[in-house]
C-alpha cells in the first residue's frame, strides 16, 4: 500500500471507508488491532459493494465473495460497527473494506464520492414492521434506503444490482410486506441497470446475529421437525440464507461472463424460491 494516512476506528467514526490489505488484517484480528487505513481503496479490478452486510443474508453473502476471487474488493456498507472476526479471512482472495454510514439518509451523500464505474450492487438490506417500530419505520428500511441505495450506486457506474426480494412480492398485494417488496422492484426496474436481478425467499433459515425474529423462529423449528418430508426443490420450502447468498454470488459472475461476450441493455431476472433451491442443491 502507498502512503496512506491512518486513523484509529471507533464506535463514533462514520462516515468513513477503510481499507485493509487481507494479509495486515488477518494479523489485526489475531492481535485484536483494528488500527485501520481510511481511504478509498484502488481499483484495478472488479468490484463488489454491498448494503445489509451485517444481516442474515449479506454476511454470508460477503463471504461468499470474498472467496469467490472474481471480485479485487469488496465494499460492505454498514450502519455500526463491523466484526470482522465473523469472516473467514485467511483464505479470502479479495480486499475487504467498509463504509459506516451511521444514519442511511446520508446514503446519498456519501456514497456520490465513489467511483462504483461497472461495479456489482448487491442490496440485502431488510426489516420487519415489528423489528422497525410502525409501517413508515419498516417502508422507510426496506424501500426508501433500498431504493436511495440502487439510485446512488446506478449514478456512479455500477452495472448490476441484485436485490433481496421476497416470495410474493407485488406491488398490489393486500400483504403490506409483499406491496412494499413490489414497490421496491419496480421502483428499482426503473432506474435503468444494464442488468437487474431480483431473488425472491421463502423463509429464510439461520441464525441472526444480532436480533430475534419470532415467527422465523418458530417456522425453523417447524421446518427443521418436518424437513424430510418436503422435496428438496419445493417450490415454498424455507431456504437457507447461505443458498440466496451462494445463488447471488454465482448470478453475479454469470452476468459478468455475459455481458463480457455480449453486453446487455436492460437485462431483468427474477429467481424464485424453487430455482434458488434447484441451484444450489449440492450446497447443502
Amino acid at each position: 500500500m502507498q502512503n496512506l494516512k491512518t486513523d484509529r476506528i471507533g464506535h463514533s467514526l462514520g462516515e468513513v471507508l477503510s481499507f485493509f490489505n487481507i494479509n495486515e488484517l488477518k494479523n489485526r484480528l489475531n492481535t485484536g488491532d483494528y488500527m485501520a487505513i481510511v481511504t478509498q481503496a484502488s481499483r484495478s479490478g472488479p468490484l463488489a459493494i454491498v448494503i445489509g452486510a451485517t444481516g442474515l443474508v449479506g454476511r454470508l453473502l460477503i463471504q461468499q465473495l470474498l472467496q469467490s476471487g472474481h471480485y479485487q474488493t469488496v465494499y460492505a456498507v454498514v450502519r455500526k460497527s463491523f466484526d470482522l472476526s465473523s469472516y473467514d479471512l485467511v483464505n479470502a482472495q479479495t480486499q475487504l473494506a467498509w463504509i459506516q454510514i451511521p444514519d442511511f439518509n446520508k446514503l446519498h451523500q456519501v456514497l456520490s464520492s465513489y467511483d462504483l464505474s461497472g461495479a456489482d450492487a448487491f442490496s440485502t438490506l431488510g426489516s420487519t414492521q415489528k423489528q422497525a417500530g410502525s409501517k413508515e419505520a419498516f417502508y422507510q428500511i426496506d424501500h426508501d434506503f433500498s431504493l436511495a441505495f440502487a439510485q446512488v450506486c446506478h449514478q456512479q457506474g455500477a452495472r448490476h444490482l441484485l436485490l433481496v426480494s421476497a416470495m410474493g412480492a407485488n406491488a398490489h398485494s393486500l400483504v403490506f410486506y409483499n406491496r412494499v417488496k413490489g414497490i421496491l422492484e419496480a421502483d428499482i426496474q426503473k432506474i435503468g441497470f444494464e442488468h437487474f436481478s431480483v431473488f425472491r425467499p421463502s423463509l429464510l433459515l439461520g441464525a441472526r446475529a444480532h436480533e430475534k425474529r419470532w415467527a422465523e423462529d418458530i417456522g425453523q423449528n417447524l421446518f427443521t421437525w418436518g424437513q424430510k418430508l418436503l422435496p428438496e426443490t419445493f417450490s415454498v420450502r424455507p431456504i437457507e440464507a447461505n443458498r440466496v447468498a451462494i445463488a447471488m454470488s454465482q448470478v453475479a459472475r454469470l452476468k459478468a461472463n455475459d455481458n463480457a461476450l455480449k453486453p446487455l441493455d436492460h437485462d431483468i431476472c427474477i429467481y424464485s424460491n424453487h430455482e434458488m433451491l434447484k441451484a444450489t442443491l449440492n450446497a447443502t
